[in-house]
Formats: structure tokens, C-alpha cells, sequence
């Protein structure tokens, strides 16, 4: 589900940012993109240090019974590298779609379906770390661990910061603010994705491992829901030095059929392999 934008004057917008982004002693570029926040945004400061962040891609589906440990292996991942590992079950394929009760929900959305039609091999449960090597590239569950230690002892060439800010004076406004510094030169065009996923969704689920193996108020966590961008994201740079800065301000209208108490806003930089360059879960402010 692709949440609509204010997007006029995105085209110029964009070629401002393009002619600017060499000049390293320029202030912040910002990309208002359909931010109608009464407030002026917020500042962040460069930030030309900071840790390497790892995004995990589960492949998950409702009448997958393999997939719960996978799911679970994942959780277990998050919770040994905390705030640096961040997660997204990404429900895609036939064993996601539509069925009888009590397979009865979709969870499907445009994104997931796009990101399963970039894989090598479509089969539940499989997963993507950074997507190193590109879009494409998969990797079984037994591999996960390994791969997420690789990308952690990474140096990253992109750092990430921002807020969600709710909007005081619109119930169903929050605006989102990602502030990125490029700690190193890039080449080609890089993207910044907005994915929303929503945790402590009890629905059914098949499970091999369990008895009975239909279980059906399991609790499914990082569903990915949606996003604000489009499942690659918007170009903010080409060709940034290292140095560059970029902020991007957005105002999303929260769907009401999503809890947003339960509910992350990932921000994912790629670049024009569509690799992860690297990833931040946007803090809600008070």
C-alpha cells in the first residue's frame, strides 16, 4: 500500500538538490516533499561517525508452516544486535494469498509483492541481509547470522538520523524528518525508502512444528505494511560526496486500520546497486 504524497514541484525540487549536492559547504538540503507541518522542521547536526545498521528481510507467509522459525531465529537476531538490527516480514507469494477461514486476511501489499518479484528464487521462508549483491540476492535462514555479522563489521558510507513528530493540530497527521550525512562518495543515484511495519497482528498461522499446526491467534511481528515512498524509494542524491547532507521531510496521513502504537517507520538508504547503504528506525517523539 503506497500512501499518497503532496508532491507537486517534486521535479524541481529534486533538480535544485541535484546542481547542489557537490557543494559541501552548503547547509542542509532540504526535500520538503509534501510536508505541511506548521512548524519549521527540525535540525540535526552531520553525523560523519556511527555504527553500520543491518536490514533483515523475512519472506514469510500465513500458510507457511516452516516459516515460524525462521521468524523466530529473526526475533532472536534483533534481539542480540538491539537497535542495530531491524526487521521486516515481508508476506509475499502463494502461500500469502487469500484462502478459507482462517487464512482468510490479506496481508499482502504492493511493496511486498514488488520485493518477491526481485528474488532469484520465490520460495518461503528465504531472506535478504542489505540486500548485498543486489535486490536479487537470497539467503536461507541457516546463513543469516553469519551474513548479519558481516554487514555489522562494515563501515558505512551513509549515516542516518530523524524523528516522527505527530502533528498537534491534525489527529491523523505525522510528520517524518531523516536527516542523512554521506560519509564517503558515492557514485550513481541513492534512494531513500519509508516502510512502514506494524508488530502484535494475531491472525492465524500454519506451523509444522505445532500441535495442533493451525494456530490461530499467532502473534506476527515487522509485518511490512506499507510505505510512504514506493518500495525503492525516492532519489535524494547523485553522485553525493562525501560530506553531503540531505534532509527529507514528509507529512503522512495515518491509515486508521493500522495501530499506530504498534507500528516502526524504517528508513532504508540504497544505492544504485539497491544495496543497503544503511537503515534507522525513526524514533516517535512525544
Amino acid at each position: 500500500m503506497r500512501i499518497s504524497l503532496l508532491t507537486f514541484g517534486l521535479l524541481g525540487i529534486f533538480s535544485l538538490f541535484v546542481a547542489s549536492c557537490d557543494v559541501i559547504e552548503d547547509p542542509v538540503i532540504p526535500l520538503t516533499i509534501g510536508y505541511r507541518g506548521e512548524a519549521p522542521a527540525p535540525s540535526f547536526e552531520a553525523m560523519m561517525t556511527g555504527p553500520q545498521h543491518v536490514l533483515l528481510e523475512d519472506f514469510t507467509a500465513h500458510q507457511c508452516g516452516n516459516c515460524p522459525p525462521a521468524g523466530a531465529l529473526a526475533e532472536q537476531l534483533a534481539e542480540t544486535f538491539e537497535g542495530r538490527l531491524h526487521l521486516l516480514a515481508v508476506h509475499a507469494g502463494s502461500l500469502a494469498a487469500v484462502s478459507d477461514a482462517p487464512f482468510d486476511a490479506d496481508w499482502t501489499n504492493a511493496e511486498a509483492n514488488a520485493y518477491w518479484d526481485q528474488l532469484a528464487a520465490q520460495v518461503n521462508p528465504i531472506g535478504r541481509v542489505n540486500r548485498r549483491g543486489g535486490p536479487s540476492e537470497i539467503a536461507s535462514p541457516n546463513n543469516w547470522s553469519a551474513l548479519v555479522d558481516i554487514e555489522l563489521s562494515l563501515t558505512p558510507s551513509a549515516h542516518l538520523q530523524g524523528a516522527i513528530i505527530p502533528d498537534p493540530s491534525a489527529a491523523d497527521d505525522i510528520h517524518l524528518h531523516v536527516h542523512t550525512t554521506f560519509a564517503e562518495a558515492l557514485s550513481g543515484e541513492v534512494r531513500l525508502a519509508l516502510l512502514i511495519n506494524e508488530s502484535h497482528i494475531m491472525a492465524a498461522q500454519l506451523d509444522y512444528g505445532n500441535d495442533p499446526e493451525v494456530i490461530p491467534d499467532f502473534e506476527h511481528n515487522h509485518m511490512l505494511r506499507g510505505s510512504l515512498s514506493g518500495e525503492d524509494g525516492l532519489v535524494i542524491a547523485t553522485d553525493p560526496n562525501a560530506g553531503s547532507v540531505v534532509q527529507a521531510d514528509y507529512t503522512l496521513v495515518w491509515p486508521p486500520e493500522w495501530t499506530q502504537e504498534n507500528s516502526h517507520v524504517l528508513a532504508v538508504l540504497t544505492n544504485a546497486q539497491g544495496e543497503v547503504l544503511n537503515s534507522f528506525d525513526l524514533p516517535w517523539s512525544p
